[in-house]
């Protein structure tokens, strides 16, 4: 069963003009672990229900074996120790197996 990864970020006000390098950083861990991530869709927030995150992005997995594999990657690891932790003051994660119902 598919899994769905959901992060919701907040920039610290002093990186803000790093966050678009971290989200791309982001990005390219679906090509630098072929085969782990199905897809990944990521922006700036919009909404001013955001509760102050200012980021997000969503990755789908194939299992929730994978997305272990993933969260334990040295790749997965530098991302977050080199352009998560130094640029964003707080992160929300969001981990659930996608309903068969789903549309897509």
């Amino acid at each position: 069963m598919a899994v769905a990864h959901i992060i919701l970020l907040k920039v610290k006000h002093e990186q803000a003009e790093n966050a678009d390098a971290a989200l791309r950083a982001i990005a390219d861990l679906k090509e630098r672990l072929p085969g782990v991530i199905e897809s990944v869709h990521l922006g700036v927030n919009f909404s001013e229900r955001s509760k102050g995150f200012t980021h997000g992005f969503t990755m789908i997995f194939k299992d929730r074996a994978t997305l272990e594999k993933y969260d334990k990657s040295p790749e997965h690891r530098e991302v977050v120790n080199e352009h998560i932790l130094p640029n964003f003051d707080d992160r929300l994660c969001v981990d659930y197996d996608v309903a068969d119902y789903s549309v897509l």
